[in-house]
């Protein structure tokens, strides 16, 4: 409604007053609008089953829908017509199911049956304020359920549908697979030309990922101006053997003639998916302008477009390929016209290169510009790294793409394998020469990476409003928009304000963040100093900290911590920490004198080293200052207890605000640590305890919960997790009523001059 309202005061000042639309009109588009979305929302399951509660095995039945091959060889599929099989009775489940595979034997094709014992579970993400919603990201493609194969059985697929294209997108598949180099570069053609993500690996996703090119391996609206440009290279190169042909044909519409059927192949070849579908689309009414000689064609043709796309499916304007795609041709048509009269004018090949270079660096300045807020809000990163993008995007375009696109085709025919070979051995040439460019770049630090503060949606809307002030001013030489540039101002700094006063109050909450089956806990004080206690999980695709954790520190606030308690290195605990260091201002490192090993360890050392924190281990008795009037207290561990594991051996710490004990944070210490802490008779009451070991029954000890005599007990357990946690006896133990995040999400308890109040995510 906010948006609604700067729209129409932006219509009413920036429009004369013959072309303004009434407010009616605003009020009953919002209204269809929302209204029409409402009907289109996909229905969820109204209850898990309770097999799937107990993540009990059950056989599967069902079709697949798509087959999308991931990084690290892995498959995803979506499965739709689904049976299930509990007990011997079959139930049909709604809407459709993400099956995972990790190493398939077998691909198989859409259409396809699928018969197999899965265990499933409702499709959910993370419950943290403004986080990634994984669950609605699902739920939205009508998908409700997520599956994983039991053990090693097999997968049991039907018999292939006769599915002519189908086949002929394998058969291109397979010919590339054959003809590129078993190289990371190879790996790169394969995914730019068939959509088959499989041979790339972990560390070139990351690498892509940090340096903000990312987008450039995932198919989308780029990829298909890269195929259309193709189209205008064609129409310049039949204009040159043939003339006349332009008299009857303008240039402009040759290009489009060109570019449509290779931009329609494109489409297929990529699954199609959906970002392709609408890249095309766009470049449909694009095209159409054009064929119509009209002009504005650039927004026109977007504007045409997008309307089609969300009468279609609604919800696709909360998908982010979407949104950075219209936002980015947007900031393009807005801008970049401002910048073409300041290149070298001329016709020497010189100028002209120059012209093209600097032509280039000017569209990625518009697009990175109008992305800014977007890119900042979902990743909380800003990549300054135009002059990469300046020979990346270049060479990815117009030689890697044309070259691998070219070979995949000439490999089918027998007769041009040898020459398809040749263009695919070229691409991949090209390619991993742009793979040691990146990462020579990376190691030389050329390539900074900074966390920045996620702005709240009043500064994205007060960013855009203040863009179309300062566009319409340089377009239109008429007089500042004072109101709207005001509005714009206000809804920019008001969140700052907000956030600065409620720094100023008397008050100190201990948020525990919902990152799965893990552990980060945030300690928030007067004056807005932090501390995080862990930083969640991962595995060697997935970080918790750059994909929870970090977001939700940098949500509304800068990337900044007075400092980090690691309390034992084991994964679950310490695998997001490596991001955290990475990009945080961090003050000081506490640890109970362990470090992780492999890969997290490695990741964890540079980082550190980086930024030049050294960690400081810290024994029973220590206290550590965390403002004037705030302490954490370390119970344990004891310089003379002895046991090697890393559980046993966790920090134990009592936050204590002016000399009241507010809660008690355990680590994962099992039953020695605390029978250890029990003998010594260690004060350890508190109002609020964090269950040790996510409720495992390894820490149950009804002498620990009567100790600390607490009112809250919390747990960071993670849903449906595949060891039950926290354990029925230790639930029963520590009084019931434990706020777990697999139920409630982020749970945050928060002390002030009222008294002390608990807040969750889910109700």
């Amino acid at each position: 409604m906010a948006a609604l309202g700067v729209v129409y005061l932006a219509d009413y000042l920036l429009r004369d007053r013959m072309c303004r639309l009434p407010l009616l009109v605003f009020i009953c588009c919002a209204v269809f609008g929302f209204g029409y979305a409402s009907q289109r929302t996909p229905e969820l399951p109204y209850e898990t089953p309770e097999w799937a509660e107990s993540r009990k095995p059950i056989m599967v039945r069902a079709v697949a829908e798509r087959v999308e091959p991931r990084s690290s060889n892995r498959l995803r599929v979506v499965l739709g017509h689904i049976r299930c099989e509990v007990d011997g009775v079959e139930e049909i489940l709604p809407g459709r199911m993400v099956l995972s595979i990790r190493h398939p034997r077998y691909r198989p094709s859409p259409g396809q049956d699928l018969e197999a014992l899965l265990r499933v579970v409702p499709a959910r993400g993370f419950g943290n304020p403004g986080g990634w919603d994984y669950g609605w990201y699902w739920q939205r493609q009508g998908v409700f359920w997520r599956a994983w194969p039991v053990g090693k059985a097999s997968l049991q697929w039907g018999e292939s549908p006769d599915d002519i294209l189908w086949q002929l997108k394998a058969r291109l598949r397979h010919a590339v697979a054959e003809s590129v180099p078993e190289t990371q570069g190879g790996a790169m053609v394969l995914a730019l030309t068939t959509s088959d993500k499989s041979l790339l690996s972990s560390d070139t996703m990351n690498a892509t990922r940090s340096a903000g090119l990312a987008h450039t391996l995932a198919l989308s609206g780029l990829h298909v101006g890269f195929v259309a440009a193709m189209g205008f290279g064609l129409a310049l190169l039949v204009g040159w053997i043939y003339p006349p042909l332009l008299l009857s044909i303008p240039r402009p519409k040759l290009a489009v003639l060109m570019a449509a059927p290779l931009v329609l192949g494109y489409a297929w070849l990529g699954q199609p998916s959906a970002s392709l579908i609408r890249a095309a689309t766009m470049f449909g009414f694009w095209g159409f302008l054009l064929l119509q000689g009209r002009g504005r064609v650039l927004m026109d043709g977007l504007f045409f477009a997008l309307l089609t796309i969300v009468f279609v499916s609604p919800m696709s304007v909360f998908d982010l390929s979407l949104q950075m795609s219209v936002v980015a041709v947007a900031g393009i048509g807005l801008m970049y016209p401002h910048f073409r009269s300041l290149f070298l004018a001329g016709d020497s090949w010189p100028r002209q290169l120059v012209r093209w270079a600097i032509g280039i660096m000017c569209m990625s300045v518009c697009a990175n510009i109008a992305l800014l807020p977007l890119v900042s809000w979902y990743f909380g990163t800003m990549s300054p790294n135009i002059l990469l993008n300046l020979v990346w995007l270049p060479v990815l375009g117009f030689v890697v793409m044309p070259l691998g696109l070219a070979g995949m085709f000439l490999t089918v025919f027998p007769w041009t394998q040898f020459i398809g070979g040749i263009f695919l051995g070229w691409a991949a040439q090209g390619a991993d020469g742009l793979l040691v460019l990146l990462h020579t770049a990376g190691n030389a630090g050329l390539m900074p990476v900074f966390a920045v503060l996620r702005p709240l949606w009043p500064e994205m809307l007060g960013c855009a409003v203040l863009l179309i002030v300062a566009v319409s001013i340089v377009r239109s030489s008429r007089r500042v928009p004072v109101e709207l540039a005001a509005i714009g101002f206000l809804l920019l700094v008001f969140p700052h304000i907000s956030v600065m006063v409620a720094d100023t109050r008397d008050q100190v909450q201990l948020t525990m963040l919902d990152v799965g089956l893990g552990q980060a806990l945030v300690v928030s004080l007067p004056g807005g100093h932090r501390w995080l206690v862990d930083g969640g999980g991962g595995s060697r695709t997935f970080d918790l900290g750059e994909a929870v954790v970090a977001p939700a520190l940098t949500y509304g606030r800068p990337p900044r911590l007075d400092g980090v308690f690691m309390t034992h290195p084991d994964v679950d605990h310490s695998h997001g920490l490596p991001f955290i260091f990475d990009r945080f201002q961090v003050g000081e490192f506490y640890t109970n004198g362990m470090m992780p090993r492999g890969r997290t360890g490695e990741r964890m050392r540079k980082a550190l080293a980086r930024k030049h924190l050294s960690p400081q281990p810290l024994v029973a008795k220590a206290v550590v200052k965390l403002t004037d009037n705030a302490v954490f207290e370390v119970v344990h561990p004891n310089p003379q207890f002895k046991s090697g594991k890393a559980n046993e051996r966790s920090l134990v710490m009592r936050m204590v605000w002016k000399g009241s004990p507010l809660a008690l944070l355990p680590g994962d210490v099992e039953k020695a640590g605390i029978d250890t802490i029990l003998q010594e008779g260690s004060d350890i009451r508190a109002e609020a305890l964090v269950l040790p070991h996510h409720g495992s029954r390894s820490s149950l000890d009804p002498r620990l919960y009567e100790a600390v005599s607490s009112q809250t007990v919390l747990c960071s357990n993670g849903y449906l997790n595949r060891y039950g946690f926290p354990h029925p006896e230790v639930a029963r133990a520590a009084g019931g009523g434990v706020l777990t995040t697999s139920r409630y999400g982020q749970v945050k308890c928060r002390w002030d001059g009222n008294g002390y109040t608990v807040q969750s995510f889910y109700p």
